[in-house]
């Protein structure tokens, strides 16, 4: 082992050192704080699909909660248009007898008065239609 052998070594240490300091060390760090980044950006990420099921699942039940009410809101409206559909139909078919009623009435007391219309009227034609058969005769 001569003295450039350990020069050499000296050297290489030397070189090492300053390669470590200057240049694996600063990369090492930056590695590492990449690392932690990502792995903070992995749990954050982690922690908003947690918070986002959860709010899916408020969305789900207040959704499930509204389609309840709508429904019940559209039972309670059919059967409140039913009723009415009923009311109306009832005071339709009322009106419908009453004016029904109405017009039995209205005919039967027209045709009493043009039966007594017709009654003297009748007795004339049949007064004339006698006296000119008899009056014909007479003459025949």
């Amino acid at each position: 082992i001569d003295g450039t052998f350990l020069v050499q070594i000296l050297n290489f240490i030397l070189f090492w050192v300053l390669l470590n300091y200057l240049f694996i060390a600063p990369t090492r760090r930056a590695i590492e704080e990449r690392q932690a980044f990502v792995k903070r950006l992995y749990h954050e990420g982690d922690e908003m699909v947690a918070k986002a099921s959860t709010l899916q699942s408020q969305a789900d039940a207040i959704l499930a909660q509204a389609r309840r009410r709508t429904d019940e809101a559209m039972r309670v409206a059919a059967g409140q248009a039913s009723d009415e559909a009923h009311r109306i139909e009832r005071k339709a078919s009322e009106e419908a007898a009453a004016t029904v009623q109405l017009a039995h009435a209205t005919v039967a007391t027209e045709r009493t008065q043009a039966l007594e219309k017709q009654q003297g009227f009748v007795k004339e034609l049949a007064e004339a239609m006698v006296s000119r058969a008899t009056g014909f005769e007479q003459v025949a």
